[in-house]
């Protein structure tokens, strides 16, 4: 009856203390036991799913430059498909003035 009764209001709130504490020290158990679970699903999730690719950046900025290439090769192009115009007229013409020419002499 002593313990009992050597009990006071200001030991309760030790108790509700350690109770917390037994249930916080209980649920850290329960985390401990489950983590190997937790690992083994991980690793398995980890090999069943297919890594991304390494040269992902690679290919991004392949891409890019394709994309900045292509815009220039079309520059290009028209550039050069002008010059060709201009080379074809004048060659046109030059072939004019020398059928012109020929028909010339052969008349006179």
């Amino acid at each position: 009856m002593s313990l009992a009764m050597s009990r006071t209001p200001a030991d309760l709130p030790d108790l509700k203390s350690l109770e917390e504490q037994q249930r916080a020290l209980e649920e850290q158990i329960q985390s401990i036991r489950a983590e190997p679970e937790k690992i083994l699903r991980e690793a398995q999730e980890q090999a069943a799913t297919i890594p991304p690719p390494d040269d992902l950046a690679d290919r991004r900025r392949q891409r890019m430059f394709e994309e900045t290439v292509s815009r220039r090769q079309i520059r290009n192009e028209r550039r050069t498909q002008g010059r060709s115009l201009l080379l074809l007229l004048l060659l046109l013409a030059a072939t004019a003035a020398l059928a012109a020419w020929v028909v010339k002499l052969f008349v006179a």
